[in-house]
């Protein structure tokens, strides 16, 4: 299966305000608990942030291959889907965060690959190859954006 992980400054963008927001939330509890309030130190944020971006970069890539895709669900779990269980693909956001396509299958189960993914060309191309011309997935990546 061939790797197509999300772009690191995507990812970044992402991390290190929501680090960021969750230390504030955490000292503003803290302040309220009688503790005197502080801004939260951002070069461990920043490290933290770094290997969260490391580790979904190197280890939750969407994953691509003749049998079909491993991508994340709506529960942001990683789950394989075969080529022929791709009933519909439409532009969505994950989280309301992240633009992406959003894939569903029959049973109705929602599946993302995110719009800043490296290599979409070769993720249509796979999906041309496997799926073939009229396969969902194929034809929302022939789109452009602004049609989806």
């Amino acid at each position: 299966m061939k790797a197509f992980p999300v772009k690191i400054p995507t990812l970044w963008r992402q991390a290190f305000p929501a680090l960021v927001l969750g230390a504030i939330v955490t000292k503003g509890h803290m302040w309220f608990q009688g503790q005197p309030f502080s801004l939260p130190d951002k070069l461990p944020l920043m490290g933290v942030a770094a290997a969260v971006v490391a580790g979904t970069y190197f280890l939750q890539p969407t994953l691509a291959g003749p049998l079909g895709l491993k991508v994340m669900s709506s529960w942001g779990f990683r789950r394989f889907v075969a080529w022929s269980e791709i009933e519909s693909v439409a532009l969505g956001r994950l989280y309301f965060v992240q633009p992406s396509l959003k894939l569903l299958d029959a049973q109705g189960r929602a599946y993302w690959i995110a719009l800043d993914t490296k290599d979409m060309r070769g993720l249509y191309d796979l999906a041309l190859a496997c799926g073939g011309s009229a396969h969902p997935l194929t034809q929302a990546l022939e789109t452009p954006l602004f049609a989806l």
